[in-house]
């Protein structure tokens, strides 16, 4: 299923040395503070580049880190950390090229880390769903890892960008759209996972329609977040939604036409089948001008993945059969206005799940925070500083595996073309 996905670069950084932390570090344990926080740092940012990393190992490594970047933004006595501006930190945008924000604000190395995290957990999900046959227990290790990601990233904006002392640029990581376009993405793939178990167990159609008209409703939300940028730098994204959008409100519009067959409601079963027809050529419109459109990240190719080669046929068997049903048999008038989608308690919606940062490290006690002497001057002068990114070098992309296969997917064993075992 990598087929199906679309993934942003990882944020790009450079390695820290903490010199400024160094100069104001009093005794031998604040320097063993700084000698973990380089190594953890860079272990952290290592384990994140390869999504074939166990959840457990970039947990582990994001919980030491985070919680000895704590003492840089957060006192252990309770307020912003004394140390918080101390030190300059350089991070690439996902899709802002080479060019670094930096930003004198521990505060933002920890929102960067944890959006970057995040974007791991979505490159993760989509690593485990490389597998030919997708079983039932790799599938929850998607659902999770995209549901982690959701809660990481709705943390960063409902928490800790208010934290921030002056509104971002436009675009860049901290933007808050940036941030709410990721949380809806990762939540609305995270219910994919959901939508495929229950057409693999054969739910009703009324369960399908209602968690594919909520994944589709997910999916707008994300690219209603970006709207207002720049659609050079984030059309490609954009598009991938709005595909995705169209894909599963086709899909809803199927399975809702096809209860009212059942239910033989013949004329409005054909008119909500038409709009699905409708839907799916412009999912079909939008697959080419995703593939058409520029972009950085890895590519999603759905036209390739037996699901979504089965929509389409899908429809026109149930619209075939509406109409050759009404006909011969229900001679009933097809309404004008299309049937609204009815409106019921879905149950199994992915939710995110809920983060919260790890504590300090056992290392910053009170006696340690209080040994670092930083002068009064100095945190004055060097409060909250950001740069201009004119005057900024370049910083590498960080290199990622080719995570999408050689291979076109197997053929499914079941009608809707979802690969779960």
């Amino acid at each position: 299923m990598a087929h199906w996905f679309h993934r942003n670069p990882l944020k790009a950084t450079q390695p820290l040395r903490f010199d400024a932390l160094k100069k104001t570090a009093k005794g031998s344990k604040c320097n063993e503070i700084l000698t973990h926080m380089k190594a953890d740092r860079q272990r952290l940012l290592e384990l994140v580049s390869n999504p074939a990393n166990t959840v457990e190992d970039v947990t582990v490594a994001f919980t030491e880190y985070m919680g000895l970047l704590r003492g840089l933004v957060d006192a252990p006595t309770g307020g912003d950390s004394k140390l918080r501006t101390l030190t300059a930190f350089k991070w690439t945008n996902t899709l802002g090229g080479r060019v670094p924000s930096i930003h004198t604000d521990a505060l933002y190395e920890l929102i960067s880390m944890v959006m970057n995290v995040g974007i791991w957990h979505m490159k993760h999900g989509m690593h485990i769903a490389t597998t030919d046959e997708i079983t039932m227990e790799e599938a929850k290790e998607v659902h999770r890892s995209l549901k982690i990601a959701a809660g990481m990233f709705l943390h960063v904006k409902e928490v800790l960008l208010s934290r921030l002392p002056a509104s971002p640029e436009k675009g860049v990581d901290t933007d808050s759209r940036v941030v709410e376009a990721y949380a809806q993405q990762s939540q609305a793939e995270a219910q994919e996972v959901t939508l495929g178990r229950a057409l693999v167990l054969g739910h009703k159609p009324a369960v399908v329609y209602s968690l594919a008209s909520e994944t589709s409703n997910l999916f707008t939300l994300s690219a209603d977040a970006l709207k207002t940028l720049d659609q050079v730098q984030f059309g490609k994204w954009i598009t991938y939604l709005q595909m995705k959008a169209s894909f599963y409100e086709s899909y809803a519009h199927c399975f809702y036409g096809k209860q009212l067959l059942d239910e033989e409601k013949c004329g409005e079963s054909i008119r909500v089948l038409r709009h699905s027809k409708l839907l799916c050529d412009r999912t079909i419109k939008l697959c080419e001008k995703y593939a058409r459109v520029k972009g950085p990240g890895s590519i999603a190719r759905p036209e390739h993945h037996p699901f979504f080669q089965k929509l389409a046929p899908m429809v026109r068997l149930h619209l075939e059969k509406s109409e050759r049903e009404n006909g011969f048999i229900y001679h009933q008038k097809i309404p004008e206005e299309l049937p609204e989608l009815p409106k019921q308690q879905v149950f199994g919606l992915a939710t995110p799940e809920d983060f919260t940062l790890p504590p300090h490290h056992p290392l910053w006690t009170e006696e340690i925070y209080a040994a670092f002497d930083v002068p009064e001057g100095q945190k004055d002068s060097e409060k909250y500083d950001t740069q201009s990114s004119a005057s900024h070098e370049e910083i590498p992309p960080v290199p990622e595996p080719d995570i999408a296969p050689g291979k076109a997917p197997p053929k499914p064993k079941n009608e809707s073309g979802c690969i779960l075992q």
